[in-house]
Formats: structure tokens, C-alpha cells, sequence
């Protein structure tokens, strides 16, 4: 039996997330596979006393809002286009509802800022996703 780097298992997910996204059209596989390496991600970064994105989102948010934020709603619902496509409990379930291309769009984005915050090193892949990100401030998706 073979010891591997959760971390590294993360990263290849990502990569594999992104050629998906740009590459292939593959949104489902490019959701699937960029939430399940951001969760990898935001685990780490949590046991190493860190915060992950969506907590530091929060934590910046409840700074100018006068109202209590109900965080837990709000992670579920940030977690619900991944947690949709991999789970079906019921004959309600069959269906999910996505805006799929945005949806994985967003899932890479929040695993890449995770990748970043832990300092992996930046591939060809990488470098390519975060142009294309910029591309989107003029071209939209």
C-alpha cells in the first residue's frame, strides 16, 4: 500500500477541475472535482489554526452588516451546487438545479483561492485559469 499527500491528490483534482472547465465543457466534472479539492483545501487550512475562504468571506461580511448572519445557511447554500450533483437521498433528489457553468466557474474560483492562500506552486494550468478569470471582467462568461 502506497502513502499519498491529500494536498497532491487536491491538486491534481484542480488541474483535472480546470482542463474540464475550459477544455472539455465538462461543467459537472469541473464542479465535482473543484469542490471536493477546495474542501481538502479549507480542511487544511482550518487544522493549521488557519480559516478557510468562505469562513474569511463571512468573518469580513458580519463587519458591515447589522444583523446576525446565520453562517451555517449560508455555507450549505455555497455548498449546494457540488452537494447536488453527488448526493440523491430521495425521488425529489433526481433533479439538480444549477446555473451549471457559473456554478463550476465559482467552484474553481473559491478551490484556487485556497490553493493560493496555501502557497502550491502555480502550473501552466493554473496560469491559464487565472487568465481566463481576467478575461471575464470584459468578456463575461
Amino acid at each position: 500500500m502506497e502513502k499519498f499527500d491529500k494536498l497532491t491528490i487536491a491538486d491534481e483534482m484542480l488541474e483535472s477541475a480546470i482542463e474540464s472547465y475550459l477544455d472539455g465543457q465538462k461543467y459537472f466534472s469541473a464542479l465535482h472535482l473543484a469542490g471536493a479539492a477546495q474542501e481538502i483545501y479549507g480542511k487544511w487550512l482550518r487544522i493549521n489554526g488557519g480559516q478557510d475562504f468562505t469562513t474569511m468571506i463571512l468573518d469580513q461580511a458580519a463587519k458591515f452588516i447589522d444583523e446576525q448572519i446565520n453562517r451555517t445557511a449560508i455555507k450549505k447554500e455555497d455548498k449546494r451546487p457540488k452537494n447536488s450533483i453527488k448526493h440523491m437521498d430521495n425521488k425529489a433528489d433526481r433533479f439538480a438545479y444549477l446555473n451549471l457553468k457559473l456554478d463550476s466557474f465559482m467552484a474553481i474560483t473559491d478551490a484556487l483561492t485556497e490553493y493560493s492562500m496555501l502557497k502550491r506552486n502555480e502550473t501552466p494550468n493554473i496560469i491559464r485559469f487565472k487568465a481566463f478569470l481576467m478575461s471575464t471582467r470584459e468578456n463575461g462568461l
